[in-house]
């Protein structure tokens, strides 16, 4: 069995990649060990303000694509915020050795060049046009795509916002470019569905002198500037309403999303908010993107892995079917019907080595599923909008939503015959699909990182698999046995000790169940006692008003440590101090409902509770954006460091290493040093904590001093707490 690099080493690895593959691209020539691969070109922006597709994210992709074996993959790259997108289209289009180009950034240049590279029998796949005028102006052109909405559903997304804001009046500002044209042309139809009046319509360029224009928007009054233009029109319009002494507040689209504004405007950004596409939460890809690079993937980085996709995809298509057209290669490749299979390298080298078979996969890209109606112009039938706020110098995102109806699920387990390769295969099984900011997620970031560093086969399953999982282990009718189990979290508690028992040569490694006593099964137990009570230290210190709570999923005996552990803090540090715990359903559902967990929120702010433990899962993001309606409640987050959700507002989490054991779960099953038994992880030996978040660092000096006597308390809590 041989091992990759850790992760700091794959960084590294990527990044020197990244440079090798642009200076071989730059220089005009790629190198190869495979005598035929899939070249596949790339028009975008390495630097400027429109830099928000992440060449990184490519590179990464390729090379861990090329891993999984089949053809080489190699991307010719050009730079076009260094050059003439026109002249690079026409170099690109003109090379037999290139059926597929990606790009380009945005919706002028892509009118510019898309009658060249369709004209030649091409297909070109922007990843971030957005314009509805494209939709229109191709139609009836079945070389043309868009793995990115257009901006009609963007819209709906925006006026939707702002009514459920109260937002009555907004004036509009849209750039003089064909992707302005589209906000311009629907913004009034999509504005009077929710009841929100426009009081007056402009259309500038980046020349434009905004101080005239800030000076208009004082004379309309708006509540908002809903504003859809690039990022340096966005610079100016924030500078002139500022200088102006606006009230009004600056909503932006996502083509102004960019680190040049945060760079350009610094502490002036904070509070401006927008809409931008987003990943599919339940598809892992933000947090696989930021364990890799150290940040959150820009605005339209999941929508081009998703044209990469799209491109392997259809070149695989092509060998299974070489005398059919690429337009009918990529229409077959998007109407798949068979197994499903995700977006992480693993999943598409599978995919494209089933469609290379003549198999017909249900794929699903980064950014969701990739279904497309009968104009691929028109971009995905469903895409993930979220909407963002600049908070303490960073954008700070609600849970992302789709535009239509969908239903988040995993990739499906392997139904066909079983591989010849000779690798560990790890099952992941879930509570929730992943998409919760919490327990699933977490659990994902150790699983990715696994990826990473070993060679192993990963299939990935959630509680709504119960009924499959049931059957495959208690017949054990596998096409693919799995070496290593992990299943996360109490929900499982019966079904692992039955899928243990049924099957003595798997092992299992489950996540707060029971010590089942059997020689093919570990437990872990992570006991959140003691960085709870020193939340509730913390908690008792920042209260103002003496009264503090705790919002937990449901009543359960996993959530009692943090309830106990915080109380017990608080009451220690300042017994006059009063807590509330609420919780927002009686069972598992209750990790679910942020709606309800915002309302409870609310609820609890009305009494006064100005500090909030949150114990719910996916349910926080509701305590988050009631948070925000008044800014002034200091949330403590759980499992994972939460700070990202609301820099301002989340002073500090209470965090389990649970992207630590999943990891070393499969370091051990690949060492073959899996240890049947259970495990105890507690704040004493470093398998839970308080994290202090950055804004909130003065803390941290607080839970330092407090740290002995939390260990202490755990520890006595330990001696008769029943798990």
């Amino acid at each position: 069995m041989t091992t990759r690099s850790p992760l700091p080493g794959l960084i590294l690895a990527l990044t020197l990649f990244g440079i090798v593959t642009l200076a071989i691209c730059f220089a005009g020539c790629t190198a190869a060990t495979d005598p035929d691969p899939v070249r596949i070109g790339v028009l975008l922006p390495a630097s400027g303000s429109l830099a928000t597709h992440s060449l990184d994210g490519l590179a990464w992709a390729v090379e861990a694509m090329n891993r999984q074996g089949g053809r080489t993959i190699e991307l010719v790259y050009r730079d076009t915020s260094t050059g003439s997108t026109l002249a690079y289209a026409e170099e690109l289009a003109g090379r037999d050795d290139i059926d597929i180009i990606i790009g380009p950034a945005t919706s002028a240049e892509l009118m510019q060049i898309a009658p060249l590279v369709t004209g030649k029998g091409k297909i070109l796949i922007s990843s971030s046009v957005t314009s509805g005028v494209v939709t229109a102006e191709y139609n009836g052109n079945d070389l043309l795509w868009r793995t990115c909405p257009a901006d009609g559903r963007q819209l709906e997304a925006i006026f939707s916002i702002l009514r459920e804001d109260g937002v009555e009046n907004v004036s509009l500002i849209t750039a003089n470019t064909t992707y302005g044209e589209t906000f311009a042309r629907l913004a009034p139809a999509a504005a009077a569905m929710n009841g929100i009046r426009i009081t007056g319509a402009l259309s500038v360029d980046a020349s434009e002198d905004f101080t005239t224009v800030a000076a208009r928007i004082g004379e309309e009054e708006p509540e908002i500037v809903v504003a859809a233009v690039y990022p340096e029109e966005a610079v100016g319009i924030a500078d002139a309403l500022s200088s102006a002494g606006s009230s009004a507040g600056l909503f932006l689209t996502d083509a102004a999303r960019s680190s040049y504004v945060l760079e350009s405007l610094g502490g002036r950004a904070e509070g401006i908010a927008g809409t931008s596409l987003s990943s599919d939460p339940s598809t892992g890809y933000a947090i696989a993107y930021e364990e890799a690079f150290g940040e959150a993937p820009p605005p339209f980085a999941a929508q081009t892995y998703d044209a990469l996709l799209l491109a392997v995809y259809t070149a695989a298509r092509q060998e299974a079917a070489p005398k059919e057209s690429l337009a009918a290669s990529l229409q077959w490749v998007v109407s798949g019907d068979g197994i499903a299979k995700g977006w992480d390298p693993q999943e598409a080298g599978e995919a494209a080595a089933m469609i290379r078979a003549g198999a017909h996969p249900a794929i699903s890209g980064a950014s969701g599923p990739l279904r497309f109606g009968e104009s691929p112009a028109a971009g995905p039938l469903v895409g993930y909008y979220v909407r963002w706020a600049v908070e303490g110098g960073a954008f700070c995102e609600s849970t992302p939503v789709p535009s239509a109806d969908v239903s988040p699920g995993l990739p499906g387990l392997p139904y066909g015959p079983a591989s010849t390769e000779k690798r560990p295969v790890v099952w992941m099984v879930y509570p929730l699909v992943k998409g919760d900011r919490s327990f699933a997620d977490s659990a994902y970031r150790g699983l990715f990182r696994a990826q990473e560093s070993f060679d192993f086969t990963k299939r990935e399953c959630s509680y709504d698999d119960l009924g499959v999982l049931d059957a495959v282990f208690s017949a054990r009718n596998f096409t693919e046995k799995p070496d290593l189990v992990i299943t996360e979290g109490f929900q499982f508690t019966d079904a692992s000790r039955a899928w243990a028992e049924a099957n003595p040569d798997i092992r299992f490694f489950t996540l707060e169940q029971a010590d089942y006593g059997l020689p093919n099964a570990c437990d872990v137990l992570m006991v959140p006692y003691g960085a709870s009570y020193l939340a509730g230290v913390m908690a008792s210190n920042m209260t103002k008003t003496g009264r503090i709570g705790a919002i937990a999923g449901a009543p359960v005996s996993v959530i009692d440590p943090f309830v106990e552990g915080f109380r017990a803090g608080a009451e220690e540090y300042d017994p006059s101090v009063n807590v509330t715990v609420a919780y927002v359903g009686e069972s598992f559902e209750g990790f679910g409902m942020p709606e309800r967990a915002g309302e409870i929120a609310r609820d609890l702010r009305s009494e006064d509770v100005d500090v909030i433990l949150m114990i719910a899962g996916s349910s926080v993001t509701g305590i988050v954006d009631a948070a925000r309606e008044t800014g002034d409640v200091y949330l403590i987050g759980e499992d994972t460091d939460q700070s990202y959700l609301a820099p301002n507002l989340v002073a500090a989490s209470v965090v389990k290493q649970i992207d630590m054991i999943v990891y070393h779960a499969v370091e051990n099953e690949i060492n073959k040093t899996f240890a049947p038994g259970r495990e105890v992880w507690t704040l004493e030996n470093g398998g839970t904590g308080l994290f202090v978040s950055p804004r909130f660092e003065e803390y941290a000096g607080l839970a330092a001093d407090w740290q002995e006597r939390a260990i202490a308390a755990e520890n006595d809590y330990l001696k008769t707490a029943v798990f």
